[in-house]
């Protein structure tokens, strides 16, 4: 068998070389592949790609629960006002959760007394004007801290009296010349933080 004659048939079976290669490659990955259950499109059009993509996409959204959501709204508002508790919305969350408040309160409260934190006296991480007025200063050691205790008293003090809406709340909660606007701004905020609720 002369050169060219060989030259001629590697010419002629390398490519049916190659295309078993790949063939084989391409069934022990498709069995791979469907030993951990995922779907191979190898030859499927991008619609059913979309399709499928589309319901894996909905389980996963319809395992998240609306404490996740809410934690996420509550951080999308504290990031707005570039809060520095910016990052603790299930925080706030767990806490109302916890002591029966609205999960909205708590940093609505925080954007009326301190802008959330922004405003509040150094040092004390307390944004919510809790037992600050003059010659009284109540400090915590944390943001997380003063959410915890914070809304642990306010289930004793105020809801567990009836106190659970903001005009039921202001009395106490603050000096009555400040009441209407105390209102006003703290149920402002609680629309807000909800307003992109699903």
């Amino acid at each position: 068998m002369g050169k060219t004659t060989k030259f001629l048939l590697i010419l002629f079976f390398w490519p049916i070389i190659l295309f078993v290669f790949f063939f084989l490659v391409l069934i022990s990955f498709s069995s791979i592949v469907k030993s951990q259950d995922i779907n191979l499109f190898i030859a499927g059009s991008s619609r059913n790609l979309y399709e499928e993509t589309s319901k894996n996409t909905s389980k996963v959204l319809s395992t998240i629960d609306a404490k996740d959501s809410r934690a996420a709204l509550i951080d999308k508002f504290l990031a707005k006002h570039r809060s520095p508790m910016i990052g603790l919305g299930n925080t706030f969350v767990e806490a109302a959760d916890k002591h029966g408040l609205d999960w909205r309160l708590l940093p609505a409260i925080a954007f009326q007394e301190s802008n959330l934190g922004k405003k509040a006296p150094a040092g004390t991480y307390n944004p919510f004007g809790w037992a600050i007025y003059p010659g009284s200063k109540i400090g915590f050691s944390s943001w997380d801290e003063a959410i915890n205790l914070v809304a642990a008293s306010f289930k004793k003090n105020y809801s567990d009296k009836g106190l659970t809406e903001p005009e039921t709340i202001v009395s106490k909660y603050t000096a009555a010349e400040s009441s209407p606007r105390w209102v006003f701004a703290v149920k402002a905020a609680m629309n807000e933080i909800s307003a992109n609720e699903y």
